[in-house]
């Protein structure tokens, strides 16, 4: 029974060529320079061009919710009072149509009263 790591050394085909001593002293040399080098520092402006953009849409959305507000509150016409309920108790109707074509008609008697009490 072999060991993973006999398994592993068999089929890799480096295994035989090694490095030499000046290759790896170019690659740890390679590695300690990219390490001991200072990072870049990211561009400042990146985020505050993102924060200022979400705050321009917050703004323009909020102007434009406004205006559509005060638009709607144009649109409503508040409807006058007609003339009062004739006192000759006279029957009195509200018609009006649906969007659907059905026409719905109620009638209001001013003499209706209700009979029956709640205990």
């Amino acid at each position: 029974m072999t060991t993973l790591e006999a398994r592993l050394s068999d089929g890799d085909p480096g295994a035989e060529a090694g490095l030499s001593a000046a290759e790896a002293q170019e690659m740890r040399r390679v590695i300690v320079s990219a390490a001991a080098a200072p990072a870049a520092a990211p561009p400042w402006w990146g985020h505050s061009l993102a924060v200022a953009a979400l705050i321009a849409v917050m703004v323009g959305a909020g102007l434009f919710a406004g205006r559509r507000a005060a638009d709607r509150d144009r649109l409503v016409v508040p409807l006058a009072l007609e003339d009062p309920a004739p006192a000759g108790g006279e029957r009195r109707q509200l018609q009006f149509s649906t969007p659907g074509g059905t026409r719905i008609i109620w009638v209001f008697d001013p003499a209706f009263q209700l009979k029956e009490t709640l205990p």
